[in-house]
């Protein structure tokens, strides 16, 4: 999947692969032990007669551990073709519905678009085809039930599933973004695209989470029928938030960062101790963001999350300067900067406001509640 719409990342980050910031999301861990579950208790132990319990165990976490490396391989599909196309990847984030590509916009026409989301199933099928290869040589060369290729076989109607299941065209997955690619060059309207693939998308989530209902109460299936509803929730808000996405981007639209931030920026000395950074900042002004001076000079930005860190009874004795984050630590705006990407960056690095800095200077600052007022006026005047 790819999305294009801010989302807080958090989880472990794994390591870098082109430049692109792999992340395992904590959730990961649930679906990757139960993954791990499934396919020793439901496949191997049901189905094959071979090895003993300890081994099949070990073939489970083989191939569980294949089929999430399968997963990082179609996301890695997507990024690097929206690479290609100009299109920035911010992080690939493993979680417990499989993988999504963070992208920082929107591809620049649907054609882009197409290629970028066909990646993803194209690189599965290809996978699919590789492990059913292997599959095919053991069971000519050896047995179908030797270890390696009852791992393949099983590898490869897994990678088959994802491509499919990833062509449904509904948003979130990829064959919602095909078919908004399809529609997009057709009538050349991004944001009547996505409403109609976002019902879509809807639509079929709605059927999953009915058909999760069915296994649950009928076929007193409770882990598949659980699984089935909370796929089908994952879509649901997901094809909403696309659509919430495009929307917030073209009401937003030549929007400049100078043309909504605060400009009497309310600064706190350095020296102030956490007592009265408390007492006369935050709760006078309830913001979670300060930015710290010393006279004239621009030091850093202290949070609320920091003074939270310090025990209470140490909050008069502690000063702004000890817990502080230095300025060249700190996440800035520029003047010109867009709008949708100050958004953006404020949601995926969890911030409140964010400084905007112009020449080594101060000039302002903005918050997601300054863009989101701005999102709403516009709303309440018919201009988005």
């Amino acid at each position: 999947m790819v999305y294009d719409y801010p989302m807080k990342v958090r989880g472990l980050s794994l390591l870098r692969v082109g430049g692109i910031q792999i992340i395992i999301d904590y959730s990961w861990f649930v679906i990757f032990f139960l993954v791990i579950y499934s396919m020793t208790e439901v496949y191997f132990l049901q189905t094959q007669g071979r090895y003993s319990t300890p081994e099949y165990w070990i073939m489970g976490l083989a191939a569980a551990t294949l089929l999430f490396v399968s997963v990082l391989v179609h996301e890695l599909a997507h990024s690097f073709v929206a690479l290609r196309h100009g299109v920035e990847v911010v992080s690939i984030r493993l979680f417990i519905f499989g993988g999504v590509a963070q992208i920082a916009s929107e591809p620049k026409s649907g054609r882009h678009e197409f290629l970028i989301a066909l990646a993803g199933p194209v690189a599965s099928m290809i996978l699919a085809c590789f492990f059913g290869g292997i599959y095919y040589l053991f069971s000519l060369l050896w047995s179908p039930s030797s270890a390696l290729g009852v791992i393949a076989g099983c590898l490869a109607l897994a990678n088959a599933g994802l491509a499919l299941f990833n062509l449904i065209p509904g948003f979130p997955l990829d064959g919602g973004r095909i078919l908004r690619a399809i529609l997009w060059d057709r009538w050349n309207d991004t944001g009547r695209a996505t409403k109609v693939v976002s019902q879509i998308g809807n639509v079929f989530a709605l059927l999953l989470i009915a058909l999760g209902v069915v296994q649950f109460l009928l076929a007193k299936n409770l882990i598949s029928g659980l699984w089935f509803i909370f796929i089908g929730l994952f879509m649901k808000q997901s094809a909403l938030g696309s659509y919430q996405a495009v929307v917030l981007r073209e009401a937003l639209a030549g929007v400049k960062v100078r043309q909504i931030m605060t400009e009497n920026v309310v600064a706190v000395d350095w020296l102030a101790s956490l007592e009265e950074l408390v007492r006369d900042y935050i709760y006078r002004h309830q913001f979670t963001h300060f930015p710290v001076f010393n006279r004239d000079e621009l030091l850093g930005m202290v949070s609320l999350a920091q003074v939270k860190d310090v025990p209470k009874d140490l909050w008069p004795f502690k000063q702004v300067r000890d817990i502080m984050a230095p300025i060249d630590d700190v996440p800035s705006l520029k003047p010109n900067d867009d709008a949708t990407e100050a958004l953006s960056r404020m949601v995926s690095d969890d911030l409140g406001r964010m400084p905007v800095i112009e020449d080594g200077r101060l000039v302002g600052i903005v918050s997601r509640r300054d863009i989101l007022n701005l999102f709403k006026i516009k709303s309440d005047l018919g201009l988005a």
